[in-house]
This record gives structure tokens, sequence and C-alpha cells, in this order.
């Protein structure tokens, strides 16, 4: 995850150094296409206070951003500007769906927690032909993201949306199977590509509709 405060390489470190919960909600145009993905992310206690020092986002010190200090921070909490994909993928079938830049970003804080969210529309807005599958996850497995609750349809009913979730147990072996074959006596911090890591923790969250009466 190409995060502002520490810009990756599509590398990964020995665990993931931010927690983030994520929301979801699959949006639909007028005509019944998938037109967007609405994401939310919600940064843990102590990566919420890193960016809230870092970025200056609590001037008066009284332990709360202030809203215009966070209206301005809204999309920046990542480097979009440097090529950021988003953590997010949307395929049909085999096929990866372009997505485009983000838009309508939003920042607020509760509970102790930096909560952005943005939409990123499609390129073309698709008909649902096929059942769709969605992922939130950090390739390098720097970020950690959780979706708690079940993503949700927006402006089509007949829409059902079931998870599939990962294997964690399956996963955290063969991400030490893979850290283990890397030698890096040299340095304890350095950094290990380990290709796309990160799916192996991703849950998988399919879409299917009925058709249009």
């Amino acid at each position: 995850m190409a995060l502002a405060l520490a810009p990756l390489g599509g590398r990964a470190w020995a665990h993931p150094h931010v927690f983030i919960d994520a929301a979801l909600a699959f949006v639909f145009d007028d005509e019944g296409r998938i037109a967007a993905l609405r994401v939310g992310w919600s940064y843990d206690d102590f990566y919420s206070l890193v960016m809230i020092e870092d970025n200056g986002l609590d001037a008066d010190g009284d332990g709360t951003p202030e809203a215009q200090r966070l209206d301005a921070f809204a999309g920046h909490d990542v480097d979009w500007a440097a090529g950021f994909p988003g953590d997010l993928s949307l395929m049909q079938g085999d096929k990866l769906i372009a997505l485009a830049p983000p838009v309508r970003h939003t920042a607020q804080f509760e509970g102790g927690r930096i909560i952005t969210s943005h939409v990123r529309p499609l390129v073309q807005p698709l008909a649902i032909t096929d059942a769709l599958i969605a992922r939130i996850y950090d390739p390098s497995f720097f970020a950690a993201y959780d979706v708690p609750a079940l993503p949700v349809a927006q402006g089509r009913d007949g829409c059902r949306i079931t998870r599939a979730a990962a294997d964690t147990d399956r996963a955290y072996q063969e991400y030490g199977d893979k850290l283990a074959s890397v030698d890096v006596t040299g340095d304890p911090f350095q950094e290990v590509d380990l290709g796309d890591i990160g799916i192996l923790f991703a849950d998988a969250f399919g879409l299917v509709c009925d058709a249009p009466s």
C-alpha cells in the first residue's frame, strides 16, 4: 500500500504495519449497470495518531483534528499522485475490470480513528452478465485489511453478495515459508519482495444480480 507517509515499491516486510477496517459498496447506474465502487478505510488507532501528527491535523492539541483540516486532508491519506492503485480489484471471470482514479474523497475522525472514503468509478459501466469478484487488499501485505461488514449494493434490487473468507492459517504458513526462504541476515529490516503475497489474506466478495424483469 502506497501510504502518503510511507511510500513503498511493491515490497513486503515481516508483518503488516498498518491495520485498516474497510467498507465496500457496489454502486449501480440508472440502467442497472455497475458504475462505481464506494470504499471506506478506518485506520487503526496508532496509525491514525501518526497521520494526525505528521499532517498537522490537530492544531490546538486537544486530541481531536479540526474539521477544516480534515476536509483539506481528504484524499491525501495515500499517495494517489504517485500511481497508488487503491488496494482494490474487481474481476468478471478472468478479466480485471479497469477502475478510474478516485473521486469524492472524505475524511473524518471517530472513536480515535481516521476514517476516509472515496469512490472508484469504472472506466466503463458494466452490465452484470457474470458474477463479479471484488477484493480489498495490499499485495505487499504492508497494510492488513479487514472487511467487518458484508459489502452492499446501491441503486439496484435483486443482487446478492457473498463472502469467500481467506484461509488465514494457510496464508500465514505460506507467508512464513516465503520469508524463511529469504536471506536477511545482513539486515533484519531489509525489504523483501514476496510478490502478490497479500492476496492470500484477502476475502473475495462475489456479486450476482437477477436479470432485469
